[in-house]
């Protein structure tokens, strides 16, 4: 009996093996766009293999897998040969749309998955239907209707047409909050990056409902509130409801705003040896009695990781635990320091950059492979690549390495946008009169990271032409190299009576010493000329009617620590420029530049800067100051007064003479004026003063007008970033002047790009 079911068991694993049979021709039956060999391709085995009948099926799934093939295709084997039976689906021969009025059909086309030339399937079809609905809900047509049309035509062809009713855009009629007592309703509305229907937002989508947008805005509307103090905050309930007869939608925000607390404490605890707690309290971003901010907590975090890693401590993990005190408004921060797991990035992994070169990406990261995992750096470096504005997107995340748990993956996902520009501007001001202007530049060249640019300008009183070449990491190293070729004419007749000319290149390079230390160095080869001296100008003014050419080498130093270049509203910058003429050329001269203003948030949106700038310039090697290296003070240098109007001034003639030095100072505070935040304008106030030197050189000083004292001017006035460009406006009024000083009391400036 046991001999027997042994005998039934080793046939049982036998069996297999009997069936198996090799494989001495492949035959390919019923294509008719599909090369028999690409078929064969697709198969898990190839001729002079042994297979078997399971080994068949896998080839058979493996066709089907590929899309191209309906159901009914079969392989079957007799003998050695194996004989495959295809069923080929449709070919898509044609797409196209009827209907699509408000989106282009490039558009459109790009967002499909199904291509000519590709097999047809009805799920592939519904996808893409899908798609297309995705794509007009995003611009706010919720009633789009989409037919696809599949026309079958002879040889196993089909065109499909996409029949398109758009329908009208669905807006947001109204974004209503239940439980805001700190904040008006406008305030936050003006927080979020949904927008209500208005006649002059024809510029925007943002006033189209987009259920994405209103997730992104629960993240603001939360942003908005921690970053205030408001640390208890939470958004109870989002409804969203549409109005049966217009399609528009109403948005409904119930949160909860809690109470606002201010900075108790900050107490560092460390469980890591031999470190220096004096020099992590250092690094803490905010002072007691202050608001809290989840900003300046994150960035005592960046600040404590980077100290730390300073001093040897790769893998660290800082966690920050709030305490409250028990009925105070008040909140202790408590930053643990802690050994993290020791993790490695094992590979960076780049996709979706199928324009921009891999190292233009992976030299902003603050890792390399083989580093110490860090979340900080990872957050860093994800910040920097969205810094290039090179990508509408950046999607950055770790992942574990299988069987190998002190290692992880990043990926890294980018979605690539238009990094190229052409402006044509027009402008006027109240000095330069009308403007004109026009630009290209591509600030990703070739995929590169380059910057290429050329720009040009004419006005009533200047033209200029620029051409600049920047490579921001040159030679891969951190650091930047760049060239820029220009030539610039101004007239200078109603202030001095002579024209200016200069043409010539310059070499610049620059790194960064941290994030927030920048130095540039520069050369600088260019010929001036004082030209078109009128014939009653001022004799120190004719005696400097001329070329010269200036052979300089020059640095700046800027120290930036706003929380936006663009917007400022807190923090300070600061900058050092130093300049030598007479490396060569006929100029010699040593030139000083310094400046730092400071920024303050009186309360929201009302900011008070603070700003002070000096200049001084003297000649070397016996050499006068030339009157087109000295310092001018007027306009916009000093509100309330004209361009040059301040200053060393020939009594016959009433040229200005400008002067070696310069020192100004102002106040100014902006506001809101009361219209929707999107509408870019804001008031200001504003107090200027400022001082020039006298000229170097031999003056008949009877015959000058000047005077050192401070020059101060008060004023108010606009700014408005129009869809015109920006338009600044001033109103100044001298408080403090000379007789022969140049008053300018309405100051224009405004420009457009399209």
């Amino acid at each position: 009996m046991i001999k027997k079911y042994a005998l039934i068991i080793g046939l049982m694993c036998i069996a297999p093996a009997l069936y198996a049979q090799e494989v001495k021709d492949i035959q390919v039956r019923g294509v008719r766009y599909i090369e028999p060999a690409t078929v064969i391709s697709y198969l898990p085995f190839q001729q002079g293999d042994t297979i078997t009948e399971a080994q068949r099926n896998e080839g058979l799934k493996a066709l089907l897998k590929t899309g191209r093939f309906d159901a009914g295709t079969k392989i079957t084997q007799k003998g050695g040969v194996v004989t495959i039976d295809v069923q080929e689906r449709p070919v898509v021969t044609d797409i196209s749309f009827e209907g699509n009025d408000k989106l282009e059909t490039e558009m459109l086309e790009k967002e499909l998955r199904l291509k000519v030339r590709d097999a047809y399937t009805p799920t592939k079809l519904q996808k893409d239907v899908d798609r297309l609905k995705a794509i007009y809900q995003r611009m706010g047509m919720y009633s789009v209707e989409i037919q696809p049309q599949v026309n079958k035509l002879s040889d196993n062809r089909v065109e499909i047409v996409f029949q398109i009713d758009e329908g009208k855009k669905n807006y947001i009629e109204d974004i209503e909050f239940v439980g805001n007592d700190a904040f008006s309703t406008s305030t936050l509305q003006e927080a979020l990056m949904s927008r209500t229907k208005r006649w002059w937002r024809f510029f925007t989508s943002t006033d189209t409902y987009d259920p994405d947008r209103i997730d992104y805005d629960k993240e603001l509307l939360t942003r908005f509130y921690v970053k205030r103090g408001y640390i208890d905050f939470e958004i109870v309930n989002t409804q969203v409801r549409q109005d049966p007869e217009t399609k528009d939608f109403s948005v409904l925000f119930t949160i909860k705003e809690g109470q606002r607390y201010r900075f108790g404490a900050a107490k560092v605890k460390s469980k890591l040896a031999r470190v220096d707690q004096e020099e992590l309290q250092s690094q803490v971003a905010f002072s007691m009695g202050r608001y809290y901010s989840a900003d300046l907590v994150e960035e005592s975090v960046q600040d404590m990781t980077e100290a730390l890693g300073r001093e040897g401590f790769a893998f660290v993990d800082i966690d920050v635990d709030l305490k409250r005190h028990p009925g105070e408004a008040v909140v202790d921060v408590y930053f643990n320091i802690k050994e993290s797991p020791r993790i490695f990035v094992n590979r960076v992994d780049i996709s979706g950059n199928s324009r921009t070169l891999d190292k233009v990406i992976r030299r902003e990261l603050r890792f390399v492979e083989g580093d110490p995992f860090n979340t900080e750096k990872l957050r860093r470096s994800k910040q920097r690549i969205e810094n290039l504005n090179y990508f509408s997107k950046v999607d950055m995340k770790p992942v574990q390495v299988a069987n190998a748990r002190d290692k992880a993956d990043v990926q890294i996902d980018v979605a690539e946008k238009s990094t190229g520009a052409f402006n044509i501007g027009v402008g006027w001001s109240t000095y330069d009169g009308a403007l004109f202007e026009a630009g290209v530049q591509e600030r990703n060249f070739l995929g590169t990271g380059n910057i290429v640019g050329v720009s040009g300008s004419v006005s009533k009183k200047s033209n200029e032409i620029d051409l600049s070449f920047t490579d921001p990491y040159f030679m891969d190293l951190p650091m930047s190299a760049g060239i820029d070729l220009f030539r610039l004419s101004r007239d200078y007749t109603d202030d001095s009576s002579y024209e200016w000319h200069t043409i010539g290149a310059s070499l610049r390079t620059g790194w960064d010493y941290t994030e927030h230390l920048r130095q540039t160095v520069r050369y600088t080869l260019q010929r001036d000329e004082v030209t078109n001296v009128e014939q009653d100008a001022s004799p120190y003014i004719k005696e400097q009617e001329g070329k010269t050419v200036v052979s300089m080498i020059g640095e700046s130093l800027v120290y930036d620590r706003r929380d936006s270049a663009i917007d400022p509203t807190e923090g300070y910058v600061t900058s050092l420029g130093l300049d030598f003429a007479g490396l060569g050329g006929d100029a010699k001269f040593v030139r000083a530049n310094v400046s730092a203003t400071q920024y303050f948030e009186l309360m929201e949106k009302v900011v008070l800067s603070l700003n002070g700038t000096g200049g001084y310039i003297v000649g070397v090697a016996g050499q006068d100051v030339r009157i087109d290296n000295r310092y001018f003070l007027g306009g916009y240098t000093l509100r309330g007064f004209a361009s040059s109007g301040v200053g060393a001034r020939d009594k016959y003639t009433d040229d200005a003479l400008g002067g070696d030095w310069r020192v100004t100072a102002t106040a100014q505070l902006t506001f809101p004026v009361g219209l929707p935040q999107e509408f870019g304008v804001r008031g200001k106030l504003f107090i200027d003063a400022g001082m020039l030197g006298k000229p170097s050189g031999s003056y008949d000083w009877n015959r000058i007008d000047y005077s050192s004292t401070p020059r101060v001017a008060v004023g108010t006035g606009l700014l408005w970033q129009s869809p015109m460009g920006p338009i600044n406006i001033d109103f100044g009024f001298p408080i403090r002047k000379e007789p022969y000083d140049k008053k300018e009391v309405f100051r224009l400036n405004f420009g457009t790009s399209f």
